[in-house]
């Protein structure tokens, strides 16, 4: 199991190098309550609220690096930790958070982040909050009223709503296929295929089932379905 966090317009990934005991991810629904004097209080839902992913945890010291419970490849200094961090939440970065063989695989922001130093070895104790990354289209007022007006017709006349352009791709749209060769990573096939390594999210998130839990391990020979 591996802890990922990567930038989202770069590439770039932090791994930890330490996992935390447990990683605790939320998800609540968002309800309108109304009172009604004969009834009460009853509430209506209204979509979902932003998950949030948050886990504590230690950022091991130098003297601890070779310690057998320490991924020593994957080691980063606390300060270079903290430094990364601290450079995402002012810089308000979007990341994904994967924890391998976990459901966990989100877009978010980082919420909250404290930090101390502990143990007199070089250690950091810290704790770390997530939020879901989700994007919103914003209309002016114009334009909420043709798109309400179109939706309206189309009722009317028994046709289909209209949906708009950022909704999942359907099947005939993702006959786009590359099959990878010796070499070859998400991110590169993301860059010479849609023109951003970044993009190899999308690409992951395609063929989740049949890359498995770690995007890293793809394998020569395998078709992967391509966004378009």
């Amino acid at each position: 199991m591996d802890l990922y966090l990567t930038e989202k317009d770069t590439g770039w990934r932090l791994s930890w190098c330490l996992l935390p005991e447990k990683v605790k991810a939320k998800a609540d629904s968002d309800f309108i309550t109304y009172k009604f004097i004969n009834i009460g209080e009853v509430k209506i839902p209204s979509g979902q609220k932003l998950r949030t992913f948050s886990w504590s945890g230690t950022f091991p010291g130098p003297a601890m690096r070779q310690m057998p419970f320490v991924k020593t490849a994957l080691y980063h200094s606390p300060k270079e930790m903290i430094t990364c961090i601290e450079k995402w939440r002012t810089n308000r970065t979007e990341l994904v958070l994967m924890l391998t063989e976990t459901p966990i695989y989100a877009n978010v922001y980082l919420k909250s982040f404290t930090y101390e130093p502990t143990g007199g070895v070089g250690n950091y104790d810290y704790t770390i909050e997530f939020i879901e990354a989700k994007a919103a289209t914003v209309y002016t007022i114009t334009e909420a009223q043709t798109t309400q007006s179109a939706q309206n017709s189309n009722v009317a006349s028994g046709s289909r709503p209209t949906t708009n352009s950022t909704n999942t791709p359907t099947k005939s749209e993702q006959t786009k296929t590359y099959t990878v060769k010796k070499g070859d990573c998400l991110w590169n096939i993301a860059k010479a295929k849609l023109g951003s390594g970044a993009k190899y999210t999308e690409i992951y998130a395609l063929n989740k089932k049949t890359i498995g839990s770690n995007p890293n391990l793809i394998r020569p020979g395998m078709v992967l379905l391509l966004p378009y």
